[in-house]
């Protein structure tokens, strides 16, 4: 045990604290984060900010801008979400505001609230054409070795605000169904507002990272996140279900139980808690341009999905035996899909 110890403490000082590295880009999501939340109704806006205004872990966001940074400039698709990101708003609606009716007061001048009387007058486009940037794009494609470009997208630090905005959602429907009276340390958003203005809350929160979503521009990005809320509420209907072990009978009958009660196990895990992380560490590396076959988007979902299943785990695990195996596990892993990365990125390089 004190070799294992050795080993943890020599792992855990030998790695920066990204945390620290990103620093500034998390405290201006966070920011940016509490414009996008807030309602015409007082008593909604109150309880969509209630958890974003305790500190939270933020492993989902520094995941998107780790990835981001990770891969930004070796993606054959880059120049042109390079130059995508430098001419759309993503805060301006991709339809008349008038018709959306989602009034936001921390963007007035970007929303409506609704009005009685509808005019049927022609509005200019919301977006700007693609056409020039991918007409540019094609003349210089290909033309140069992939090299990281150390910049984040507006669209990957808004990814990052919408993964943490699923998240918290995820957390008031949570606390309503587990009937939670504590949340970080302070009352849960059920015990200070009630079930009924928590629920709506997360609805709200969803629909407007839908929205936000949908202003990113890019499908495969769409469909990831998307996939998403899916995931959460399978695994919640997965979580209610108990696997009932084998206590008496043949060996080989109480293994096959206990392997199905792992294997129900990993696989809810995979859907409450590592999809998000998984698919935004993805989504992240696809909004830096990287396309189908090239080998960082398979990294970043393997990444996500390993360190979103060990993650929870060790926080099941917590205290107990296994405790620190698996910590071990999850540095490990995180170590060795890192080199990975970066020793394909060399490769990458080399050969072009």
């Amino acid at each position: 045990m004190p070799r294992l110890q050795r080993l943890l403490s020599t792992l855990h000082n030998a790695r920066p604290d990204p945390f620290t590295l990103l620093a500034p880009q998390l405290a201006s999501i966070r920011a940016e984060l509490l414009k996008i939340l807030p309602s015409g109704h007082p008593a909604l806006s109150e309880i969509t900010k209630y958890y974003f205004q305790h500190p939270s872990k933020q492993v989902r966001p520094i995941l998107v801008l780790l990835f981001s940074q990770a891969t930004n400039g070796l993606g054959g698709d880059w120049n042109r979400k390079l130059s995508e990101s430098r001419l759309w708003d993503l805060d301006r609606p991709l339809t008349r505001p008038d018709v959306l009716n989602d009034w936001n007061p921390g963007i007035p001048h970007k929303t409506a609230q609704f009005n009685p009387k509808f005019t049927l007058l022609p509005t200019r486009p919301y977006r700007h054409s693609t056409r020039s940037i991918e007409k540019e794009d094609s003349s210089s494609a290909n033309t140069s070795s992939p090299t990281l470009a150390h910049a984040l997208l507006p669209t990957q630090l808004r990814l990052a605000q919408i993964v943490e905005m699923l998240h918290t959602a995820s957390l008031l429907h949570d606390d309503v169904i587990d009937e939670s009276a504590l949340r970080r340390g302070s009352p849960s958003a059920p015990a200070a507002f009630g079930n009924k203005l928590s629920v709506l809350g997360g609805n709200f929160v969803i629909g407007r990272a839908s929205a936000a979503l949908a202003r990113l521009g890019d499908g495969e990005v769409t469909e990831l996140i998307a996939s998403v809320l899916s995931n959460l509420v399978d695994g919640e209907i997965l979580q209610m279900k108990k696997v009932k072990l084998i206590e008496e009978g043949a060996p080989e009958l109480q293994a096959q139980t206990s392997r199905d009660a792992w294997n129900v196990y990993l696989q809810k895990t995979y859907l409450k808690t590592a999809s998000l992380m998984a698919k935004g560490a993805r989504s992240a590396v696809v909004l830096g341009g990287c396309k189908e076959g090239e080998i960082y988007k398979e990294i970043a979902y393997a990444y996500g999905r390993n360190l979103g299943i060990a993650f929870q785990v060790r926080n099941s695990s917590c205290g107990g035996r296994y405790f620190k195996f698996f910590k071990l596990f999850s540095l490990l892993t995180t170590s060795w899909i890192m080199n990975t990365l970066l020793l394909h990125s060399e490769n990458q390089g080399e050969q072009t």
